[in-house]
């Protein structure tokens, strides 16, 4: 074979690679590894998996040094961004775990995810009990879920459908919102038991850490560790089986 067909086969896969990843920012190896499902689901449960964000995962957040990708790890390929600027999430430590700070920016997702059906777990540290906290929401419409005064509380076009009683723990915490089509919706905290509140909603979320209160961004403040979404509600044995990995992981003490 001539020199210059053995350069043009080497050549033409390393163009493919560059147009595919320049835009996105991240690596081939990277992004092969997420999109063929290196890692299992949180408890065995995938079915429905719609996104898994992860800092226990350094490779999978683009830092420079602040955070401008968090890759997805459910192996759906929902990577999401953040604008750069001054409020950034960024590494840190909180309750000797490693998370990423929020003061004053929100992770935009490349999806939006309905309220409803849906299971979101959420491994976090608020800065304070007693403020409010948007931990998912629409960035356009007073949709989401927020943490207001230590008790969660879930809003669809500026009306509050549910809220949880206040929560039994403080610092790092699973809190779980689980909602289903036609029948009960629930809210756990570590795993404990289900509170009951029901919605019913056609709104959905497509930020992580932020909300769109009465004409004003509002965002979260403190540390976000994980985040995983289905796209359905969970069984009983499935809650369970997620909540015991996540507090395997994490160091947190669940059922």
């Amino acid at each position: 074979m001539s020199l210059s067909r053995r350069l043009l086969r080497v050549a033409a896969p390393l163009a493919l690679i560059a147009i595919s990843t320049s835009g996105a920012a991240w690596s081939p190896r990277l992004d092969l590894a997420l999109t063929t499902g290196a890692w299992s689901a949180p408890g065995g449960v995938s079915a429905g998996l719609l996104l898994w964000y992860d800092t226990a995962e350094t490779g999978t957040m683009s830092l420079a040094p602040r955070l401008r990708y968090w890759f997805d790890k459910s192996g759906q390929a929902q990577h999401a961004q953040v604008s750069s600027g001054q409020f950034q999430p960024y590494p840190t430590l909180a309750s000797g775990v490693a998370g990423l700070q929020f003061s004053g920016a929100a992770v935009q997702l490349p999806t939006s995810i309905p309220l409803e059906p849906m299971t979101v777990m959420l491994v976090f540290r608020q800065s304070n009990e007693s403020l409010s906290h948007p931990l998912m929401g629409s960035r356009t419409r007073f949709s989401g879920i927020t943490m207001e005064m230590g008790r969660l509380r879930m809003y669809s076009n500026g009306q509050s459908v549910g809220a949880s009683t206040a929560r039994t723990t403080t610092g790092l915490t699973i809190t779980t919102v689980r909602t289903a089509v036609g029948s009960t919706d629930g809210v756990q905290y570590n795993g404990g038991p289900e509170m009951p509140f029901s919605i019913t909603t056609t709104e959905s979320m497509n930020w992580i850490g932020g909300m769109f209160v009465a004409g004003t961004a509002k965002y979260f403040v403190g540390t976000i560790m994980e985040v995983v979404i289905w796209g359905r509600s969970l069984s009983v044995s499935e809650l369970q089986a997620a909540h015991r990995a996540l507090g395997a992981k994490w160091g947190i003490s669940v059922p």
